[in-house]
């Protein structure tokens, strides 16, 4: 299988040495099963997820081509006829929002053929949409991504597949457009995003970080960045807020994006993933760290 890495990378960003990262990587190899794949935690199955994640870490970390093919075999067997991927063998149509996550991995390794069809499924999904409500900030004509075909769309699964189209050269197709915009108009007035809803009953709701650092790499690139400048600074200035491995993660995939000081998130995030204990080792998460601290263009062109 070919690798279509080449991906921009900043030594500035790179606080931790190589030493380093080859002792993560080392506790990232043995989640490896059998059949190829990753699961999201030890004892359990192969999951699309931890596994599509881990073929990229690995890509990014420096460890040797070898290593990832297994992991492609796996999730290109997991494809379905129409392009979609899902959750697992054992549930193809569940959780078909992963189809994004695919491309990017299809994307860098130059799978072109499964590529092109997992892009040519995000394009046909589409979340439902309900008309304009004066009650409402937000506004439910727009299109996004849903999570489950047939409903509403949501901010993770719109921001996944607009990362996917961007990549491909896809950025400026009307599905991409409408899809910043869905961004744009869930994000809540004084900075971030939550789950969906910027507001519920007139109250804005709290951001997740884990979200808007997602959003954020998302829209980069997209429109006037002082659309976005109230998030961009409420993550700057709560990097010490936050604790989950994901949340780090994105944090500092978010901010470094737009040229943000992400050094605090960036520190914290090795310590974590350096202290994990194995009942805690959650194999995706721990894959978006290792890309995370790779400082290079994974998700971004």
């Amino acid at each position: 299988m070919a690798s279509g890495f080449n991906l921009g990378y900043n030594d500035d960003v790179m606080e931790h040495s190589a030493s380093e990262t080859a002792a993560l990587v080392k506790r990232l190899l043995p989640f490896s099963l059998p059949d190829g794949g990753l699961p999201y935690y030890r004892g359990n199955a192969s999951s699309a997820e931890p596994t599509l994640l881990a073929a990229l870490a690995l890509s990014v970390s420096g460890a040797p081509a070898e290593r990832a093919k297994p992991l492609l075999a796996w999730a290109q067997k997991l494809q379905n006829p129409d392009g979609s991927v899902g959750v697992d063998p054992g549930h193809r149509d569940q959780g078909v929002w992963l189809t994004a996550l695919a491309a990017i991995v299809l994307h860098h390794f130059g799978l072109a053929e499964n590529a092109k069809r997992a892009l040519d499924f995000l394009l046909s999904l589409r979340s439902v949409t309900a008309p304009k409500d004066p009650r409402l900030r937000q506004d439910d004509t727009l299109t996004g991504w849903p999570w489950v075909p047939g409903t509403f769309g949501w901010v993770e699964p719109t921001a996944w597949s607009l990362i996917a189209l961007g990549l491909s050269g896809l950025g400026g197709h009307p599905r991409a457009e409408e899809g910043v915009r869905f961004l744009l108009d869930r994000q809540i007035p004084s900075g971030g995003w939550n789950y969906g809803n910027p507001a519920l009953d007139g109250k804005e709701l709290l951001p997740f970080w884990d979200t808007t650092g997602l959003a954020l790499v998302a829209l980069h690139g997209h429109g006037d960045p002082k659309r976005i400048g109230a998030s961009l600074e409420l993550m700057e200035k709560n990097q010490g807020k936050i604790e989950s491995l994901s949340g780090l993660s994105w944090a500092v995939l978010g901010l470094q994006g737009y040229g943000r000081d992400a050094g605090r998130s960036r520190v914290k995030l090795l310590d974590v993933m350096g202290s994990l204990r194995d009942e805690e080792f959650h194999a995706g998460n721990f894959g978006l760290g290792l890309i995370a601290l790779s400082g290079k263009k994974v998700f971004t062109s």
